[in-house]
């Protein structure tokens, strides 16, 4: 497993294309950061993500309940 991390894009209110996190930079609030085997499945996350998150604002979740959204498919925004 490796680390991902997606950046949040305020134009386009959805998480941005994930990239491979280094710890050389600090990820907070709303960006995220998950676990996956390769950038194939980080993608197919973060896509799954955005689509959950559709028309949602990032202050409509917390990253806890995002980052469940990726693991959990039948999972909800509330």
């Amino acid at each position: 497993m490796r680390i991902y991390c997606a950046f949040w894009d305020e134009g386009e209110h959805r998480f941005k294309e994930p990239v491979t996190y280094d710890f050389t930079y600090p990820v907070g609030f709303p960006h995220i950061i998950l676990n996956a085997k390769d950038m194939q499945e980080a993608k197919e996350k973060i896509e799954l993500i955005n689509i959950k998150a559709k028309g949602k604002d990032r202050f409509d979740f917390d990253t806890r309940r995002i980052l469940l959204l990726a693991l959990h498919e039948n999972a909800n925004i509330h």
